[in-house]
């Protein structure tokens, strides 16, 4: 049996599979305190565990391994113990813009690690603005420091989560260009971490805690990921063009690609997966940005009035707040808010908007060397709006293929079972994870085509800021 445990911005969740791939058990339980605080990221797994063993008492007993995802970029600082210094910087933290910039201007090859919200600049902010944590001697993410918590061995984490920090995944080395930059700020290169690659042993369990949890002393933690790869791996992206959206309060895509794409003025990164490169960008668009105009009942009632094969001939740039990343980078923009109409009229334009904002990103990776092939694989709530989902189709020119079994902990618990099956690109090959299609209409796609491309027109140069 194994176990992956996901941890996002909302609570966890704990997918348990057997050799065979299938699944023994699922739970998922609420945040229960603050975001940012790592003792409460622990106390949850005690009552996650008492779950998944109530359901599956003989899997949990039969467990060899687990791995662990969590969201990118969510920086802790720890003592010699692997005890947390400060609150976590969690992943959307964005304080660090005057850190960024000096990235930028130091090492213009950053990438994504010179972005506002990437390790790198929040290890430096904190490094600068928070003494307390000068002492020290590890940095951690939020997976590898639970992993290293279960197993009393700090100082490991994947490439994955290193990638904002700066590593070299194809090297597993850190840039000169990053050590003479930390070295600069007086911060020690012995606090970084020794970099494996995903799924790689990590040791067992300690049995302290094997015993809080009710497993086997013998069960392996395995380097786990950030939670953007962990969907990949349960969309089952493994061949050259293939592509997941997930369609979440933000929007986030990721194409596999045999090689990286990095453009930090952009806003595109590659994370490494086994021998592939998932290249990957995200929107500050998505459903958070809905809920600035309806709340969730109404958008199922107005879901049913929806017309996907008719354009409201509306361009909307639907964003949650002020800022968007991709694929326009404009730091102090707000978007634009629907014209005045019925509010299904409305609704239809704010969810064209986010597929015109779709199409826009995919043809911004294709220009930049990683184009779709295939159904674009689509996981997150918002793929359960079925009519949303043909509009995305028609304005795509591409087949939806919306995944059944969505879970990011589904990856994780794959990642965990990869090294005794073969590998994880021969699970994923022999995998089929289970989709619904929905297949673009040819009337519709005519219909939408010139709006999606005066969209793009139109927003190009939005907020006064280089794209």
């Amino acid at each position: 049996m194994y176990l992956g445990i996901d941890f996002g911005s909302s609570g966890v969740r704990g997918v348990l599979i057997d050799g065979a791939l299938q699944g023994r058990a699922h739970a998922a339980l609420p945040l229960s305190g603050a975001l940012d605080d790592p003792k409460v990221w622990l106390a949850l797994l005690p009552p996650l565990f008492r779950s998944l063993r109530a359901q599956c008492p003989e899997g949990m007993e039969a467990l060899r391994a687990l791995a662990i995802d969590g969201t990118s970029a969510t920086l802790l600082l720890c003592d010699g113990l692997g005890q947390a210094l400060f609150p976590a910087l969690l992943y959307s933290d964005q304080r660090a813009t005057a850190e960024a910039q000096e990235i930028a201007q130091s090492w213009p090859q950053a990438g994504i690690a010179g972005a506002a919200s990437s390790s790198l600049a929040k290890l430096l902010w904190l490094w600068r603005n928070v003494p307390a944590v000068r002492g020290a001697r590890f940095l951690q993410h939020q997976a590898d420091w639970i992993a290293a918590r279960l197993t009393g061995k700090p100082g490991l984490s994947d490439r994955g989560n290193l990638a904002k920090l700066g590593l070299d995944g194809a090297t597993f080395r850190y840039p000169q260009p990053l050590l003479h930059l930390l070295g600069k700020h007086g911060v020690p290169a012995r606090i970084l971490p020794q970099a494996r690659r995903e799924g790689a042993d990590l040791g067992p369990v300690h049995p302290d805690w094997a015993a809080r949890l009710g497993i086997p002393a013998d069960t392996r933690v395995r380097a786990g990921c950030t939670d953007s790869v962990a969907a990949a791996i349960a969309a089952g992206l493994h061949e050259t063009g293939q592509a997941l959206s997930s369609l979440g309060s933000s929007l986030a895509i990721k194409v596999a690609s045999r090689r990286p794409v990095a453009d930090g003025a952009a806003g595109i990164y590659s994370h490494m997966l086994d021998d592939l490169y998932l290249v990957g960008a995200a929107s500050n668009s998505g459903g958070a940005a809905l809920l600035r105009h309806f709340s969730r009942p109404e958008m199922m009632e107005l879901s049913c009035l929806l017309d996907p094969s008719q354009p409201t001939g509306a361009l909307v740039y639907p964003l949650p707040g002020m800022g968007e990343r991709f694929p326009r980078h404009a730091a102090h923009w707000s978007g634009s808010m629907p014209p005045a109409g019925p509010p299904a009229w409305q609704f239809q334009a704010l969810l064209e908007g986010l597929a015109y904002i779709e199409a826009w990103a995919y043809a911004l990776l294709a220009e930049h060397g990683a184009p779709c092939n295939g159904p674009i694989r689509s996981m997150g709530g918002g793929a359960d709006n079925a009519a949303w989902m043909q509009m995305r189709a028609n304005i795509l020119n591409r087949p939806v293929a919306v995944l059944t079994d969505n879970e990011a902990a589904l990856g994780a618990a794959l990642l965990a079972a990869a090294p005794d099956l073969g590998g994880l690109r021969q699970i994923q090959a022999g995998r089929r994870p289970e989709t619904r299609l929905i297949t673009p209409t040819p009337a519709a796609v005519a219909a939408y085509a010139p709006h999606t491309a005066a969209f793009r027109r139109h927003f190009a140069n939005a907020g006064n800021t280089s794209p």
